[in-house]
This record gives C-alpha cells, sequence and structure tokens, in this order.
C-alpha cells in the first residue's frame, strides 16, 4: 500500500529469504520480484528527496511483524543490513532495510533473558546491552543457529540506566549512553561511557559529559533521554534519539553540539538508530497504538 500522504511507503515486512527455498520456485519468484519492486521505488524516493533536501518526509515505513513488537537497537552491517533484537530474550533479527524483508533469526545459547536495549558490530563481534550495563559478546549466527557467548559486566549499572550502544571504529571503543544518571553531580548532563576494546576488567571507562542544556538549546523538552545511538559514518558524529522526548541530537567525540531538534510526528517509541554509508536515517519504533515499525530517511549531517 502506497501511503497517500508524503512519501512513506508503508508495507508489511515480509519472512526470510531461506523460507523460500521450502516454497515452490513461482512463490520465490515473486518474493524476488517485490523486492526489486520495493528497491527500485525507494530509490525513485531518494531522488525525489534529494530534488527537495527541505522536505523531511519519510522515504520507507516497513511494519514489522509480531515477534518484533518490542524491537529495539539497531546494528548496521557492512552490506547495509541491519541486526535488531526484542528486549526480554537474546533473539537476533537480521532486516533489509531498504525492501522491509526479514531475512534470518538467531539465538543465543540458552536463550538468555534479559532487558536488552542496544545492539552494534565491532568488527567480526556482536554486542549485546542489558539496561544495567551489561555485555554479550558474539558472532553472527546463520538463520535458527543457537550462538555461544562471553559475558561481560562493565559495573556500571549502579550509575546509569542504559538504552544504547555504538562502535567507535576510529577510537575502538564501545559508546554507552546514559538514559538516567544515578550520580547526583551528573545529572544536569548527557553521560556517554567509552569502553575500550578488548574488553578489560580492570579497565575503568572513560566518560564524556555534555551540559544538558546545551543538549537541549532552543528546544521546549526539559531534558533528552538517550534511547539509542549511532556513529555517522561520514563524519564520526554521534547520532543520539530519545523516546521520551521523541528528539534527535547530533554531538561531536569532543562534546560539540552540532545540532538538536524534533523526531517526524508519527514516531511513538523510537527505540533504534542507524546511519548508512549512503546517506540514509533509519529508525525502529517499538509497538504502542501502532505496530512496530522501521522508518527510513534521507539522513543529512
Amino acid at each position: 500500500m502506497i501511503a497517500a500522504r508524503g512519501l512513506a511507503l508503508l508495507l508489511c515486512a515480509l519472512p526470510c529469504t531461506t523460507a523460500c527455498r521450502e516454497t515452490s520456485e513461482a512463490k520465490a519468484a515473486q518474493l524476488r520480484e517485490v523486492e526489486a519492486t520495493r528497491k527500485q521505488e525507494l530509490a525513485r524516493r531518494i531522488a525525489l528527496a534529494d530534488a527537495n533536501p527541505t522536505r523531511r518526509a519519510p522515504l520507507a515505513m516497513w511494519i514489522m511483524p509480531p515477534e518484533l513488537k518490542e524491537i529495539s537497537g539497531l546494528a548496521l552491517k557492512p552490506d547495509g543490513r541491519v541486526l535488531t533484537h526484542g528486549d526480554e530474550v537474546g533473539i537476533i533479527s537480521e532486516v533489509d532495510p531498504k525492501s522491509g524483508f526479514i531475512l534470518k533469526r538467531f539465538v543465543l545459547d540458552g536463550e538468555p533473558h534479559g532487558d536488552f536495549e542496544g545492539i552494534t558490530i565491532a568488527g567480526t563481534d556482536v554486542y549485546l546491552l542489558e539496561s544495567n550495563g551489561k555485555l554479550f559478546k558474539f558472532r553472527e549466527g546463520a538463520d535458527g543457529a543457537h550462538v555461544p557467548f562471553t559475558e561481560y559486566d562493565t559495573r556500571l549499572g549502579k550509575e546509569c540506566e542504559f538504552e544504547s550502544v555504538a562502535f567507535e571504529p576510529d577510537s575502538s571503543r564501545l559508546l554507552m549512553a546514559c538514559k538516567r544518571v544515578a550520580t547526583k553531580s551528573l545529572k544536569d548532563q548527557l553521560v556517554i561511557y567509552r569502553v575500550q576494546l578488548p574488553i578489560s576488567n580492570s579497565a575503568r571507562p572513560t566518560m564524556l559529559a555534555v551540559p544538558m542544556d546545551v543538549v537541549v538549546g532552543a528546544n521546549l523538552w526539559k531534558h533528552f533521554h538517550p534511547s539509542d545511538m549511532a556513529i555517522d559514518p561520514t563524519t564520526g558524529n554521534y547520532v543520539l534519539i530519545a523516546s521520551e522526548e521523541k528528539a534527535l541530537a547530533v554531538i561531536t567525540p569532543d562534546g560539540t553540539v552540532v545540532r538538536s531538534e524534533p523526531l517526524p510526528a508519527h514516531h511513538n517509541q523510537a527505540e533504534g538508530v542507524a546511519v548508512t554509508k549512503d546517506s540514509i536515517l533509519i529508525v525502529s519504533d517499538e509497538a504502542t497504538q501502532k505496530p512496530a515499525a522501521i522508518t527510513l530517511y534521507r539522513w543529512r549531517p
């Protein structure tokens, strides 16, 4: 269904391509045709957005299936696909954001339960973050696979509630932004912890603190509670979203606020963000009154 307003392409995500092998060749060919058509339409809409750079309408919106109703963080792969997860069980899904196809799902051994809030990729390793600062490191698995993992405790759970993690390749660090800060002296700061890789239990993470009033700027919010963050691959800047404030902020690695602004109005609970090398902003929303979705925009640093 093509939306009546704006550039949004509102379509349900399709099941993983491995399932195609279990269906008839005709069905598989039909799915390949749908994929090609969607990507062609997206390319057309990107061209329209580039011709009108002030327009903020979405390029596409993919409605997620029920098993991803609590879709949380997004981790961008080198091939442009994203890994994502729910927030209760260690099950990882791979989605092609340019077609809406769900390509595969794999699970951490034992299906560990936790308050999983963020995911990122560092080289060949994937890191899944719990809100208490614990990290689960593993390798990407095939469709249906169970993968082993190693658990690390950053011991930051008493200082912060976390909902975001990103890998900064220039410094080989994991970045963990505090959604809620427990340290009284930092209550008026946006706090990002930096964990050097490889993780060492003896190494203390460093910290970037940005005055909250500088992050908020002229906006009407009273605070900014990060729900996810990503690295802009072109500038190296930090791109953060906040579900509570329905907001986006761009901050340099030295703490300079480039800009902060509202997210488009239709984001009820934005929980995941990624920025692609070809300048597409991807935002995922958990299900609220509306189904969970992944939305694409033209990204302009």
